[in-house]
């Protein structure tokens, strides 16, 4: 982990793509929408890449992808990810003058898929105004109006509960119905009917990497329908399979603290009293323990230091 003073950002630097990830809010604006938001669930991890001794390219990893006219010419470890930064600079001729339909400011990269439709926008705003981006295939983006026909039907979510997190889903009305906040699952019609939030499901693609399936059924094929529904999948393993020891935790019941609060006490062992991972659910602490406020926020070693490398 490397740490730099400048506006107090941390960044954690993945030494095989030689690329910081910035791991706290700052000042810093992404190259190619001009925004500064940080938050990788939503938008991608938050890259910088040095070129030319000194020069320095910074951009949300999910602007790169959604961008229509930024090539990716490259082998999958030259410039970022194979986008070359030459090819990244060029792009800008293509839509630094172009205005976001829904901010009205520059630089919007995303240019909607429907023919004869010419709306641009940044992958931010598109994502908080229901836009959609496929993460498969050509990477097609659609504006809020042209999103293809089964994500137009209003979603019944009375009563209903998030199948990942459990808490209560959004009820939602034809006047502020988002229609990709709700991931549906129905892989075959042995899979129950469920209902996922979108962030939930891009945490759970970004855990499970090669083993994402259907929370419900398990069925592998729910991956090409989250990636056509806007979910990054990486090409990784899983964070359960890449932490030494993962499943011993699940067995001994014991607290991974370095300095256990309650080693000496009888509640040592009471699971009632311990918390997992929120992501992996691996590393079990003590409430007391994990350091956090609330332990719902809970985040192990591995998850809380993943580097770049690991999210794709």
């Amino acid at each position: 982990m490397n740490e730099t003073s400048r506006f107090n950002v941390s960044y954690c630097t993945d030494p095989i793509f030689k690329l910081n990830v910035l791991k706290r809010v700052s000042n810093e604006k992404c190259d190619i929408c001009w925004m500064a938001e940080n938050n990788p669930i939503r938008y991608g991890e938050f890259v910088e890449k040095t070129y030319n001794t000194n020069r320095k390219l910074r951009l949300h990893y999910f602007c790169l992808l959604s961008g229509t006219y930024i090539a990716q010419n490259g082998s999958t470890k030259v410039g970022i990810t194979g986008f070359k930064i030459r090819d990244v600079i060029n792009s800008y001729a293509e839509y630094r003058e172009k205005l976001c339909f829904y901010c009205r400011h520059p630089s919007a990269p995303i240019e909607c898929a429907q023919p004869g439709c010419g709306r641009r926008f940044h992958y931010i705003c598109g994502y908080n105004n229901a836009c959609l981006t496929q993460f498969t295939g050509q990477f097609l983006s659609y504006c809020h109006q042209h999103l293809p026909a089964q994500y137009r039907a209003l979603v019944d979510t009375k009563d209903r509960e998030c199948d990942i997190c459990f808490t209560a889903l959004p009820q939602a009305t034809e006047a502020d119905f988002n229609p990709l906040a709700i991931v549906r699952t129905r892989c075959d019609s042995e899979c129950p009917d469920g209902l996922l939030h979108r962030e939930c499901v891009q945490r759970f693609a970004y855990t499970s990497g090669y083993n994402f399936k259907c929370p419900l059924c398990w069925n592998k094929k729910f991956r090409v329908h989250a990636a056509e529904s806007g979910i990054f999948i990486p090409e990784r393993e899983s964070a359960w399979e890449r932490e030494p020891g993962a499943f011993k935790d699940l067995h001994k019941r014991k607290c991974t603290a370095d300095a256990c609060a309650l080693a000496n006490s009888r509640s040592a062992t009471d699971v009632s009293q311990m918390v997992g991972c929120k992501v992996c659910g691996g590393q079990l602490m003590h409430k007391v323990c994990c350091g956090v406020f609330n332990p719902n926020d809970y985040l192990c070693s591995v998850c809380k230091d993943e580097s770049f490398v690991n999210l794709l």
